[in-house]
């Protein structure tokens, strides 16, 4: 197994996919996934990205985004109002 560099990106630079490569038939663009996978090291603040590198990657609870309920019990609130219990 290979060693992880410290940066991410001398890591993403050492392990990624080369941008193109011939496959004994015709040249394949691996471009896309290249850039998906530096979207991904990108994204985050800073201490996700520490953990995430850390191996303690934070879990995504899509219900308990706390903006997305706020909207979600305004709307509520809003239909009472307007039509009652």
């Amino acid at each position: 197994m290979e060693t992880l560099e410290t940066n991410e990106i001398r890591d993403y630079l050492k392990r990624a996919p080369k941008r193109m490569y011939f496959d004994g038939r015709r040249m394949v663009n691996t471009m896309h996934v290249r850039l998906k996978w530096l979207s991904g090291i990108a994204i985050g603040t800073l201490d996700e990205r520490i953990n995430r590198r850390s191996g303690n990657p934070s879990r995504w609870e899509p219900w308990k985004f706390p903006v997305a309920s706020a909207i979600r019990r305004h709307e509520r609130r809003k239909a009472v109002i307007k039509f009652g219990r």
